[in-house]
This record gives C-alpha cells, structure tokens and sequence, in this order.
C-alpha cells in the first residue's frame, strides 16, 4: 500500500465569484472536477500512468503513447538523483517524475507541490499502482514570496492551467496555498529540486540562496518570457555555482549542478576571430557523428571503411530501431568502436532528429577533441582520390582549410532488386556523370570542418559562418580551391559539383536495392519524419551513366577493418540478427497495399524485364 500524503489547502471558488481581470479571456462553463475512472494504463518511460481521459487529453496522450512524455526530466532524474537525496519537485504533473525519483535506492525523500487540484487523485494513484512510498504530495503554489492566498486558473489541459487569467478561457478558479520557494528549503532541506511549472520559474527563483541544493533539473519555457528571461534564470543560478551538464544542452530540460567546474569564458560569436586554418598535427584526429534508424545490416562496412581511411572516432545516435541496430551499436559502443547514444530529439519530444543531433553532437568531449569534424550518414562513403585514399593525403592535397565541403555523387540501384548481405560498395557502382549539364549540375556537401569554434551553427551539409567574418574562411570544395562567396553567405546545402571533385567525392547510395528503397520508404528520412522517400526521390537519385572505382583501392583495407569487428561473436550474432530482421520486414511490407502502386512504378519504369507481382 502506499504511503503517500497529502496536505492539500485549496478552496474551490465559481468562476462568476473570481476576481476580473482588465481583460478576461472568454471563460468557458463552470465544470466539476473529473472522477477518477480509468480502465487503462499507459506505460511512459517505464512507469504506469492510469489513463484518466478527461484529464490526459489528446495532446498529451500522444507523446505518454509515443513514450516520448517528459522523457527528458525522467532520464535527469535517473542520472542525477542518488540514494540519500532529499528531492523537491515543483508541478506535479501526473505524477511520472516523482514516481521515478522514489523508486531511486536509497533515496530519502520525495516532496511534490502541484498546484492543480484535479491532478492529486491522479497522481496519488500513478504511486500507488508502481509501488511508490516516501513521497509527500502538497497542493498550493510555489512562490518566491508573499503569505496570502493565490488564484489559479484551471483548463481542460492541465498543462496549460497557471495563474494568469488572460492567455486563453479557463473552466474554474481555485484559491491556493503559497508555498514561498525559501521556507521549502529551510523546512525540507533538498538536494535536488526538478522543476516543470509552465514559466513560473522566472521569478520563483529570484533571490533564493538554494543552500543545500546540488542539482537543479528544470524545464525552461522561453516561449513565456523569451530568450532573455531564459538567460536571466540561467545566468542567475549560474551566480549560485550551477553549472550546466553538456549531457542535456538540447531540447528544453536542463541538468544545473554545483558538482561541475564553471565552463570556461568564450567570446560571444560576434566578437571571435578565426583560428589558423593550417593542418597543425601529424597525426590528425577525426570524428564521424551520425544519426542512424533500422540501418543495421549496412553499419559494420561503412565503420569499417571509414576507419580504414583515418576516422578514429565516431558517435551514433539512434532512434526507434526495431530491426536490432541499437544492440549492435551497444556492443561496437562496449568496445570502444563507438560511442552510441539515443537521439536527444526524442528525449526533448521533437521529431528534428538530425539537427538537435548535431546540435548536442558538438558539446561532446569526443567531438571537441578532434582536430576535423564531419557529419554524414550511413549511405554516405568519402571518396579520396588524393594519395593513396587516406584522410592525411586529402589533408596534404587540399592545404590548410576552415572547412571543406564534399559534393555528392548518387550511386543507383545497379539492377539489383533483391536485398542481401553484401557489401554496399563492391555491389552498387553504376553513378550519375560528373559532368552533368546545367539542371542537373546541383548536389548537396557533406563538410569536414577544422575547428567547431570557427563557426556559429553546425547544421547538418555545412557550417554556418559567423556573421561579419564570411570573407575570412578558407572555405575549399572537393577540388581544393575556395567556394564562391554566396555559398557561404547564403548558407546554401548545395553547389554546382562540376569540376569540385578532383581530391574528393562523397559517395552517396540513397537506393542500395529496391527492396532496401522500400524498406527506405517504410521507415521514414532520419532528418525529419516530413520528407517524402518517392517517386521523385528515386527518380532524381536512379540516373547512371558512369562506373568508376575509386574507392577500390582501400576496400582490402576496411575488409580488414570488418574482418576484425567480427571477430566478436557478438557483434557477428548481432549483425546477422540485422539481417534477418531486415528480411522479414521487406517479407512483410512488400504485402502492403499501399506501397503496391509505387513498387510496381520502379518495376515497369526500372525493371521492364521483371515480371509483375
């Protein structure tokens, strides 16, 4: 049984009898708190949540389905909270965060204040049904000062209820219970508190000493105060010795702790110069970051490859895999090949996994460390024709550079219908010309960039330059000579390739086999969710013409590479579960109907000679 408390000090008021403000939203009408009936649990981040449909309402119900529902407090609180911690959460919610927070061994205690009345019931009963104990539950308001009671506003989504009555219609006004944020601290004594209360905490945290605290993990809300308010907060608990965990520096949660050394100053953008562009190691470190879904057949010959040609380190993240790529990157992770994290876009709730990816990527130790830095895909192989193939002869060719960005070349299907375990490089040869006329003379870069500190952004093709700098870059493209001026300035993810690939090419295999397309078209584009994988996809990405093999020369090399990857057993047990798994998906989709229509397209159009299905 649970021994949650409660100390509730709320008072119910009718709407006509609150107080107008000088302009009141329309006020909806007065309704009765929900009953709490539920005949469904919803599991969110590994915890039960009753499913009480007049309170969690369609927008919410999303993401706790999706699993995506605080996933960013919950795997703070995991990390940070530690037996003996006293913990102070500010809004409640449905009760998800102080439920993980208690089930921490050892953890002292857990007191929750949640202002909205309807939401104890509810969160009383998420302890219950998953065993919690040690949490105390409060209803009132946190407040940085002030004795007398407080209005707060009520609305269909919980989320959105507050103590203002103007930003939309609201069902009920309740007088709560201050709680002033200073007499928590002197009563409870935490060393963690989490905060999640809608944009309060721009002032709720003013002129608090937070003696005691160690970790402060809360979820920010510039859309309520701005970008400004958001760096005042910050800026104030940073005058109190909390620091920010580069761990959570994407999405809107924060991780702020007394335990981390204060960072060390640097200019703002605006006001750095530029490093010297020159090659200044003899033995330069590179690292890969990349995004990656259900690719897992395909990853050991690109890690391979790429190691064979001088990139020593490499972070992966992940999500949504069903085809067993996220245990395979656990173990190549466990050994050192990689090092594999689940996509900061899912923990944040946002579907841009590639750009907060990248975003998180280059605060990483491992990324900062390197001298060159280069973002790209699984599909993706870079070409040196330099040398002998080898990142140090394009570095040796090329001269000092800030960046160089890599054109493109798409390899096709090269006939090939049916997926198997082969390698991508040895099987699919046939390529577009690389001296295309002028409509087909555009492709996009893939950029290998020396010093993250040169740049502003780091999107996902090319750096942003930082303003008022942009003629200062030594900017070079796959031949070695400075880009135009307008494809720094404009941003642009593309250039006209002709004549840009002299040193190197980025071989892109968008395609692999039409089975593979379709599992493609199945899965969804890793960059957003939004981009259509089609007909005009394949088409644009299925030209041929040509077959060249620079690549072959190092080939013997990543197959020694590959050859030693799999020599743990269980990274070979766990590729071929790739595969397996991969072939039982395009067993399963290739009887769906609405890809019937598309694939029978690339039959006619591509494989005349192939009989219909």
């Amino acid at each position: 049984m649970s021994k949650t408390k409660t100390t509730a000090r709320a008072t119910v008021k009718p709407t006509k009898a609150a107080k107008p403000a000088a302009k009141p939203a329309p006020k909806r009408p007065t309704k009765k708190a929900p009953k709490l009936s539920y005949t469904e649990t919803l599991t969110v981040q590994g915890v039960s949540i009753p499913f009480v449909s007049a309170i969690i309402t369609p927008r919410i119900e999303r993401p706790m389905r999706a699993g995506r529902y605080e996933g960013g407090e919950v795997m703070a609180t995991r990390d940070m909270v530690r037996a003996g911690d006293r913990v102070l959460e500010l809004g409640g919610g449905v009760g998800l965060v102080s439920t993980v927070a208690a089930q921490v061994p050892g953890v002292e205690k857990v007191v929750t204040i949640e202002a909205n009345p309807d939401l104890l019931p509810l969160i009383r009963e998420t302890h219950r049904i998953n065993g919690v104990e040690n949490v105390e539950l409060r209803n009132g308001v946190v407040v940085r000062e002030g004795a007398g009671p407080v209005e707060f506003y009520l609305r269909p989504d919980f989320w959105a209820s507050s103590m203002e009555p103007e930003s939309r219609p609201y069902d009920r006004v309740v007088s709560l219970y201050p709680w002033p944020l200073a007499d928590l601290i002197a009563e409870l004594h935490p060393t963690v508190i989490s905060a999640d209360i809608e944009g309060g905490e721009i002032e709720v945290f003013d002129g608090v000493a937070l003696d005691g605290v160690r970790v402060i993990i809360i979820e920010l809300h510039p859309a309520v105060y701005g970008k400004a308010g958001e760096q005042r907060i910050l800026d104030h608990l940073a005058s109190l010795g909390f620091n920010p965990d580069e761990r959570y520096l994407a999405g809107s949660v924060w991780v702020l702790s007394r335990e981390i050394a204060k960072p060390a100053v640097v200019a703002p953008v605006g006001q750095r110069g530029l490093s010297d562009p020159a090659h200044d190691t003899a033995e330069p470190r590179f690292a890969i970051a990349t995004c990656m879904k259900n690719e897992g057949p395909f990853i050991l010959e690109w890690l391979a490859y790429h190691r064979a040609i001088g990139v020593q380190d490499f972070v992966v993240f992940t999500n949504d895999c069903t085809d067993g790529s996220d245990r395979l990157l656990d173990r190549l992770d466990e050994m050192g090949v990689v090092t594999h994290l689940p996509n900061p876009a899912v923990v944040a709730g946002s579907t841009f996994f590639q750009p907060l990816a990248m975003k998180y990527a280059v605060q990483m130790p491992v990324i900062r460390r390197a001298d060159y830095f280069i973002q790209t895909d699984v599909d993706e192989f870079i070409t040196i024709r330099a040398g002998k193939g080898h990142l140090r002869d394009l570095l040796k060719a090329a001269g000092p550079f800030h960046v160089l960005s890599v054109s493109e070349v798409n390899f096709n299907s090269a006939g090939q219908w049916d997926f198997a375990d082969t390698w991508i490089t040895e099987t699919f040869r046939e390529h577009e010309t690389f001296a295309p006329g002028h409509w087909q003379a555009r492709r996009g870069v893939k950029s290998i960039i020396h010093g993250i500190d040169n740049f502003a952004t780091w999107p996902v093709h090319r750096p942003g330059a930082i303003a008022g700098l942009e003629d200062r870059y030594v900017w070079l493209d796959g031949s070695g000579r400075q880009v135009p001026a307008e494809f720094i300035t404009k941003h642009e993810n593309g250039i006209d390739r002709r004549g840009r690939y002299e040193l190197v090419q980025l071989d892109h295999h968008p395609i692999r086999s039409v089975q593979s397309y379709l599992m493609k078209f199945d899965r969804g584009d890793v960059v957003t969710p939004k981009r259509n994988v089609d007909h005009h996809y394949f088409r644009r990405r299925s030209i041929g013409g040509q077959s060249e093999n620079h690549i072959a020369r190092i080939l013997p090399q990543a197959r020694a590479e590959w050859a030693a990857l799999m020599r743990d057993g269980k990274v070979a047990d766990l590729h071929r579960q790739t595969v397996a798994a991969h072939e039982a998906r395009i067993a399963e989709i290739e009887t769906r109907p609405e890809l019937a229509e598309l694939r029978e397209w690339i039959r006619a159009t591509y494989f005349p000679g192939r009989a219909a299905e």
